[in-house]
């Protein structure tokens, strides 16, 4: 094996060891994800958008969401302003055809 292969191949393995540490999460932002969770799937299903949405939870359950271009401005501002109320979650990011909707004032 040439040595270009071997720097290769340990500049590959460093690069994923590194990019595997970022992402452990503490007992306690499991902990926060899944009460963010338990509550944008609660709020989703209960308004009828468990289809036309999707979320993603970061680690200190702030919640980045994303509504289908057929979810009406009425609908996703109620269920932002839903989400936003609950004291589980800290934050709510939400948007539509990639354009931020219900930004804070």
């Amino acid at each position: 094996m040439n040595i270009n292969k071997i720097v290769w191949m340990l500049t590959l393995a460093a690069g994923i060891v590194g990019c595997t540490a970022d992402n452990v999460l503490t007992k306690e932002e499991i902990e926060k994800q899944n009460n963010s969770s338990k509550v944008v799937t609660d709020v989703l299903f209960n308004n009828d958008l468990d289809q036309t949405a999707s979320y993603n939870i970061r680690k200190d359950g702030y919640v980045v969401i994303q509504f289908d271009s057929s979810v009406s401005e009425k609908k996703y501002t109620e269920v932002v302003n839903q989400l936003r109320s609950n004291s589980s979650i800290p934050g709510v990011w939400a948007e539509q055809s990639g354009v931020e909707v219900c930004p804070l004032r």
